[in-house]
């Protein structure tokens, strides 16, 4: 069974349906010739920021509700697509605000009846997960948990994610204990686009059951201790990271030193638009090019299982 439990709503919004929606309404989008060389990742780009670029430059074009709502369901027809079985979704609410000008709680609404809809007809069942972004900064945390809040009942999880070199974790503590207070889980992007203390302060400071990423916390053998002994899942995206440059190359990828050391990991795809993959696609990278035995993938696909959130 294949489950991807780190797979970004604005990072798997299809190519054609962009430039369809951009050309109905006028948007710059509309007008790129190559909008597949701005959505998708080529090769390195050289750190985390180029590679947010390439999946933020699409939600203006999804200028309506309407539009979020299909994007919901597309995201589970692809996923059904390559055989998924569990699937779930993260997205800001926020940061889709930020871009269209839609009411987040409206945003929610909608994509949340997309993905209903969708695993009801494929048989993909699926979770939400609310992103808060760190960079609109300590400030506007608190006020974004509860936009997630006003719809808790279609969330299990809370995430935080952006520009991970900005502002530290710790500033979002209050945040994320109300969340948890409120029954999410919680999992945090970290060990990405900065170091191990990063994985250290979303577990001390958020109360991170899993973390997104992590593999810079090979760089520190006491860390990789600690997450063994809590069972902290780190959700890994070998082709994510090849784009954002955390890793050169799928062969010198940390994963095999993550499972050395005992770490939970999961496969998972992260932006499989904007990084042209797919779930079976980075199993077999795994396989093929990274040099994981057939018994490390069985463990790596019963940990998926094992620490998802809407079990």
């Amino acid at each position: 069974m294949l489950f991807d439990l780190h797979r970004h709503l604005e990072g798997t919004l299809r190519v054609a349906t962009t430039r369809e929606l951009a050309e109905r309404d006028g948007h710059p989008l509309a007008a790129v010739d190559d909008l597949d060389d701005l959505l998708v990742a080529r090769g390195p780009l050289g750190g985390l920021v180029p590679f947010l670029a390439k999946v933020d430059a699409a939600p203006a074009a999804f200028a309506r509700l309407d539009d979020w709502q299909r994007a919901g369901r597309e995201c589970v027809e692809d996923a059904a697509a390559e055989g998924l079985d569990y699937l779930e979704v993260r997205f800001s609410p926020w940061f889709i605000r930020q871009e269209t000008g839609l009411a987040p709680e409206g945003v929610i609404d909608a994509v949340a009846d997309g993905v209903r809809a969708a695993s009801a007809a494929t048989g993909v069942r699926t979770a939400l997960i609310g992103i808060l972004l760190r960079d609109l900064g300590p400030d506007a945390g608190l006020a974004q948990v509860d936009t997630l809040l006003s719809r808790r009942d279609l969330f299990c999880a809370a995430d935080l994610a952006g520009n991970e070199a900005g502002v530290p974790a710790a500033e979002f503590a209050p945040a994320f204990a109300r969340a948890r207070d409120a029954g999410l889980h919680v999992t945090v992007h970290a060990g990405e686009g900065a170091g191990p203390e990063s994985v250290r302060a979303a577990v001390r400071h958020l109360g991170a059951e899993r973390i997104g990423h992590g593999v810079r916390s090979v760089e520190d053998p006491a860390l990789l201790d600690h997450l063994t002994a809590r069972g902290i899942t780190l959700e890994v995206a070998l082709t994510s990271n090849l784009h954002t440059s955390v890793a050169p190359s799928y062969a010198a990828h940390p994963i095999r030193a993550l499972l050395a050391a005992g770490v939970p990991v999961a496969l998972c795809t992260d932006d499989p638009r904007a990084s042209g993959t797919t779930l079976p696609a980075e199993y077999e990278a795994a396989r093929a090019q990274a040099g994981l035995t057939e018994d490390e993938l069985t463990r790596i696909a019963d940990q998926a299982r094992r620490a998802a959130f809407a079990r």
